[in-house]
């Protein structure tokens, strides 16, 4: 198993979670979980290989996922934030 994969299934599995159990848990605590699945996409993009790699566009898409759901989570907007993250998780599927 690659790094890029390694750290696609990070967020992948953050993202997941995220979708399931948004209305449920504290704002605080999912803000977190979306800023350490931003923060995987950013330690995977730093990577030297990471142009080349076939998770590119699956490891941006979730993060681009991800932070669309963070600026939702900040307005308030629990639905929309996790339409966000189902749209990012269906499109890194592809």
């Amino acid at each position: 198993m690659g790094i890029y994969q390694l750290y696609f299934l990070k967020m992948h599995s953050k993202l997941l979670f995220l979708s399931r159990n948004a209305g449920t848990k504290d704002p605080a605590f999912l803000s977190r979980v979306l800023a350490d699945t931003l923060a995987a996409a950013k330690e995977a993009m730093r990577g030297r290989n990471f142009a080349h790699s076939p998770y590119r566009t699956k490891i941006i898409t979730l993060a681009s996922g991800a932070a669309a759901a963070l600026v939702h989570l900040e307005q308030g907007e629990l639905e929309k934030m996790r339409e966000e993250i189902l749209t990012a998780l269906e499109a890194a599927a592809k």
